[in-house]
């Protein structure tokens, strides 16, 4: 890799030039912002050509790994907010991220464009929606941003993993450790509050939002740290693997999200189900059973969940539809927080269901699309002045994406899901890297179904453990070398070779 990449500078002096204008960037920011940002982009192109030349990649990222469960939300430029210091790194990933493919695809290992083009369809939907957003802005900066969590995370990770196969679970052992010393800190908190279960929510802050954010990354932690101690020759060790597996699914209990559990017991029942192998004609049978059962249950459960009294306190006004949920249990006013915003989201994805609101949007044009017979004391009038423990956009990854980049959006989201289902399914008999792609997909699936009732995907936090878990499994599907499928071309070759 030296030698390839040729930067205007020697190596010996980019680190001076770096430090001095980031000096100088940092004393012209408050009277010449425009200027002062245009030295920091020179800056950051020179260590990056450093960073490739140097083949310090790995380690650059590993230290982002490390240290995102630390970032925390800094003001910015107008008002705006950044997460220090991650999302400076992860802009610098950005610019290294070309320089990295280029070179790349001057060695016999080349990039993995097929996979990359699987990325495309949701790209692309954030650029549609984005130009007919409502608030364009908002829209370019909040598609920047996540279109540059999956750059990084998935698209520039996936060729690392490639390379540096053991470099993921280190990536996710570090990430682990700064998780833990987020978790001391909040028994630090939790104490000084002596123990109140009230206080949880906000226990983990600054470092974590919420509760539920902690208890999503624990679980996907969790997932992937039992899958490798259940390998003998897995990076961890058997040992260490299975006892930080556990301690994480105990952060996932004292996290006291409840869409954090249930995503840890579905991930627990998919790789059940992996491990015994069915297959696809028994398998389907069986998801066909289960969607008949919820067909004919769901009367019944419906008649469990309506209230005998309407929810709303005018007279004369019944709750009907999705608003009789919420009775579920009227005393929770989050859950029917929860339920107001994804009847906001479902009312503005039909009057826009080809584009849109625009990305990022939600959160500031989602208020008059509420129903007045949810609303409570957690109800948003002013998005810019939310109640004490309000906040939130959706609560719901798949009812945000409808909302905001409408049916394209949800559509480009689920094809992905949809291919790393695929690559794990279609082999999982005869794969020789299938355990490892069986742990990633059931680490995916603590999300999948989490998503439901949340949304973290644009948090840097929880975006690299998601797409870079997602990034690990494709990227040991093509470990394999035989990509063609059992009885192919590769194998017939094989074959040959073994008779020779």
């Amino acid at each position: 890799m030296p030698g390839n990449n040729k930067c205007i500078l020697p190596s010996r002096m980019i680190i001076p030039a770096v430090a001095g204008g980031g000096v100088l960037a940092w004393f012209a920011m408050p009277w010449q912002p425009l200027p002062a940002l245009a030295i920091l982009a020179g800056c950051s192109a020179l260590l990056a050509c450093l960073l490739v030349q140097k083949n310090l990649l790995p380690a650059y990222m590993k230290t982002i790994a490390f240290l995102l469960p630390f970032s925390t939300p800094l003001p910015f430029l107008q008002g705006s907010m950044i997460r220090i210091p991650t999302e400076p790194m992860i802009g610098l990933a950005i610019i290294i991220l070309p320089m990295y493919l280029v070179n790349e695809q001057r060695q016999a290992n080349k990039p993995h464009w097929k996979e990359t083009v699987f990325v495309l369809p949701l790209f692309g939907a954030y650029l549609l929606s984005t130009l007919f957003s409502e608030m364009l802005p908002v829209s370019l900066k909040f598609s920047f941003v996540n279109i540059a969590y999956i750059l990084v995370f998935y698209v520039l990770l996936l060729h690392l993993f490639r390379k540096h196969p053991g470099l993921f679970p280190a990536m996710a052992g570090l990430y682990g450790v700064g998780l833990l010393l987020v978790w001391l800190w909040s028994l630090h908190q939790y104490a000084h509050y002596d123990w109140n279960p009230l206080v949880m929510r906000g226990i983990f802050r600054p470092f974590y939002n919420d509760h539920t954010i902690f208890g999503a990354s624990a679980a996907m932690l969790s997932v992937l740290f039992l899958g490798q101690g259940m390998r003998k020759n897995s990076l961890p060790g058997p040992v260490t693997g299975t006892v930080a597996g556990l301690l994480f699914a105990v952060a996932v209990v004292y996290s006291t999200s409840r869409g954090a559990l249930l995503g840890l017991l579905f991930a627990a029942m998919l790789a059940l189900i992996l491990a015994l192998k069915p297959r696809p004609a028994v398998l389907a049978t069986g998801f066909a059973a289960l969607l008949l059962a919820g067909i004919l249950l769901y009367p019944v459960m419906r008649d469990r969940m309506l209230p005998a009294k309407p929810v709303c306190s005018e007279p004369g006004i019944e709750a009907e539809g999705p608003a009789a949920m919420a009775a579920v249990e009227p005393a929770d006013v989050s859950s029917l927080e929860r339920l107001n915003r994804w009847v906001s989201a479902w009312r503005m994805f039909r009057e826009r269901p080809l584009t849109g609101f625009g990305p990022g949007t939600y959160q500031f044009v989602y208020i008059p699309y509420q129903d007045e017979r949810l609303m409570n004391r957690l109800t948003v009038t002013d998005p810019l002045n939310p109640p004490e423990g309000s906040g939130g956009t959706a609560h719901s990854e798949y009812l945000l994406l409808l909302s905001e980049t409408g049916i394209a959006g949800l559509m480009a989201f689920l094809l992905l899901m949809g291919r790393w289902s695929w690559l794990v399914l279609r082999r999982w008999r005869d794969h020789p890297k299938k355990a490892e792609m069986g742990v990633a997909l059931a680490a995916l699936s603590t999300y999948v179904l989490h998503a439901l009732v949340n949304n973290f995907l644009t948090t840097d936090k929880f975006a690299f453990l998601f797409w870079g878990t997602a990034a690990w499994l494709v990227a040991r599907h093509h470990a394999d070398g035989r990509l063609e499928r059992p009885g192919g071309k590769a194998e017939e070759n094989a074959r040959k070779k073994q008779t020779i």
